[in-house]
């Protein structure tokens, strides 16, 4: 039987978390969250996530730091990592380019495209996605 998956969710709003961990395992996904990217850094480490949530602005480790360190390890361990904030212009977008597996969705997001998203990197989603 195959494993169900897991997402690492990270960010320093506990609401975010809270919400964003309801709906992903309501798709029958596990979850693990983290409070800031430094936290998350070590259970990306430890506990190998199959895909990643990660607010950009962040306490202790932000987002775009965060896909930097984690991007020389997708090489061998691939993982999907999708960036969330409210507020980022298109030049500061320009490095998320440069990051395998990595996509931005602009606060306020839907759960729902994300789920879609982690669905269709993972083959999940039906043809017409």
């Amino acid at each position: 039987m195959d494993k169900k998956k897991t997402i690492l969710i990270i960010d320093d709003d506990i609401h975010i978390r809270r919400i964003l961990e309801i709906k992903i395992k309501h798709n029958g996904y596990n979850t693990i969250t983290a409070k800031n990217g430094k936290q998350g850094l070590s259970i990306i480490h430890d506990q190998k996530p199959d895909a990643v949530i990660s607010d950009l602005n962040m306490p202790r480790l932000d987002g775009e730091a965060l896909c930097k360190l984690t991007n020389p390890i997708k090489k061998d361990r691939p993982f999907l990592t999708i960036i969330i904030t409210a507020r980022i212009n298109p030049s500061e977008q320009e490095w998320i380019n440069e990051m395998q597996d990595t996509m931005f969705m602009e606060k306020p997001f839907s759960p729902s495209k994300i789920i879609d998203a982690i669905d269709q990197y993972f083959e999940k989603a039906p043809p017409d996605f």
